[in-house]
């Protein structure tokens, strides 16, 4: 299995208070984002970097699932 990451960011106001910052991030991070890192911007603006990892499934070998079947002591799938 590859892994592959999705990347984010999001811009905040500093003066309109860490609720809504705070808000934001939770509701990221229950998609599965992950807060990376955070830099101030010209002391108004906060830049948030999240990330998230997305799976990718390798494709798997037909004939290769086939003979572990065959092969096994049950008849079934050897995982």
């Amino acid at each position: 299995m590859k892994m592959k990451f999705e990347t984010e960011f999001l811009v905040f106001d500093v003066s309109k208070g860490p609720k809504i910052i705070v808000e934001n991030l939770n509701t990221y991070g229950q998609e599965g984002w992950e807060l990376k890192s955070m830099i101030n911007v010209a002391g108004e603006k906060l830049v948030a970097f999240l990330q998230r990892q997305t799976d990718i499934e390798e494709p798997k070998d037909k004939t290769q699932e086939k003979l572990k079947s065959l092969w096994s002591a049950n008849g079934e799938k050897d995982e």
